[in-house]
């Protein structure tokens, strides 16, 4: 016997294969409302009662990748486009932790409650051996037929909105701070008479302008694979010495002000095939979020440690999350900083999964802190299937 459906969220209850058919033949009935969606170059579908399809637009059939609606008839949207987390939960899309987070399932129950609403959600979706990331907006309306009431819900895909909007907060701001202090640093220099404050002002100004071409090659790079074009380049590389030197680079940080990043002193020395350049920005993004999430006297640890033909690297700090940023920490556009940011872990894990051939993970809480994991092969394969996230907004 089948153990009930169990749900942290929204409801786990389904209507039966008949129901659902009758009520699908109920929409079909209102020729000039099909017609109407199918001619919408937005995403649109009908919910029942328990946020099962009963009708789909050919736009959404289109991203689903089936010209038959029926393909969809029953299922709950996260099922129907493939949400990695649809199938966590026995009970299906709305009833795993992660829906919590989630503007769709927000987005209907409200309309089942008799009030329309907006909202956008981060979606990620599973196509072929990738995982693609989609941020979407939503409107929901309830929808009544007969003596039946239904969400109607419409979906437009605003991935390159918000991906333009990363990109301004990025070079409009902190890269054009970066520049401005290049700048500033470069005028104190050409009217400083004193040799020592000269030769202090060199090094200071070589690392800012280290750090402002770093920040522009990091959106390349990004921006290189969520189009499959960065080209992997492994080498034997000592990871002690990639740590150290990032830990080095951050000592004259402004994210780093009034904050310690430490490489423990007892870490071992391990040498891997990788791609060196790569897994600094993994490492040079995840210490950055742990110094912005670390407050002045916190310390950031860096830790790497061998075993079972793999290496680990960590990147520990004291703060620890709340559970909508844990829900989220993945997710393209997802930040705790503002509207335009969030790019930093999502960035880390694609290069890692998808390119690095590795995983990355994380945990966070009380007493232990934050701490994320990069586990990667002390061999690389140059062989190793791409499944990391990619961004269908940038293509």
């Amino acid at each position: 016997m089948n153990s009930p459906l169990t749900t942290v969220f929204a409801s786990a209850e389904r209507s039966t294969t008949e129901e659902v058919q009758r009520q699908f033949e109920l929409i079909q009935e209102l020729p000039q409302v099909v017609h109407f969606l199918d001619a919408l170059p937005t995403l649109a579908i009908v919910l029942n009662q328990h946020r099962q399809i009963v009708f789909a637009n050919r736009a959404f059939l289109k991203m689903v990748k089936t010209h038959d609606v029926k393909a969809v008839t029953g299922q709950r949207p996260g099922e129907a486009v493939d949400c990695i987390h649809a199938t966590e939960n026995r009970a299906g899309c709305g009833t795993t932790m992660f829906c919590k987070t989630c503007g769709a399932i927000r987005a209907i129950l409200k309309s089942q409650n008799g009030v329309e609403d907006v909202q956008e959600f981060r979606l990620q979706r599973q196509v072929g051996q990738q995982t693609e990331a989609v941020d979407l907006r939503i409107w929901t309306n309830p929808l009544q037929v007969n003596d039946k009431t239904f969400t109607m819900v419409t979906m437009a895909d605003v991935s390159n909105q918000k991906r333009r909007q990363m990109l301004e907060r990025i070079f409009f701001h902190d890269i054009l701070n970066t520049a401005g202090g290049v700048y500033g640093l470069a005028h104190l220099l050409k009217h400083s008479k004193d040799e020592s404050e000269v030769h202090e002002l060199s090094g200071l100004l070589w690392t800012t302008s280290e750090q402002l071409i770093g920040e522009i090659n990091a959106q390349r790079m990004l921006t290189d694979a969520e189009n499959n074009e960065l080209e992997v380049k492994p080498i034997l590389t000592d990871l002690k010495v990639l740590l150290c030197d990032i830990a080095a680079a951050f000592s004259s940080h402004l994210v780093a002000k009034e904050r310690l990043l430490l490489v423990r002193p007892d870490i071992q020395a391990i040498q891997i095939q990788t791609d060196p350049v790569l897994l600094r920005r993994v490492v040079i993004n995840l210490v950055k979020n742990a110094l912005e999430a670390s407050v002045p006297g916190e310390t950031v640890t860096l830790n790497v440690e061998g075993g079972q033909g793999v290496a680990e690297i960590t990147v520990h700090n004291q703060a620890v999350m709340p559970e909508e940023t844990r829900l989220q920490i993945f997710y393209r556009s997802f930040s705790t900083r503002g509207t335009g940011r969030g790019i930093g872990t999502y960035s880390a894990k694609l290069l890692t999964e998808r390119y690095l051939g590795g995983k990355i993970s994380f945990d966070s809480t009380e007493p232990n802190g934050t701490t994320f994991r990069i586990t990667l092969p002390l061999e690389f394969n140059k062989d190793t299937p791409r499944s990391g996230l990619s961004d269908k907004g940038s293509r």
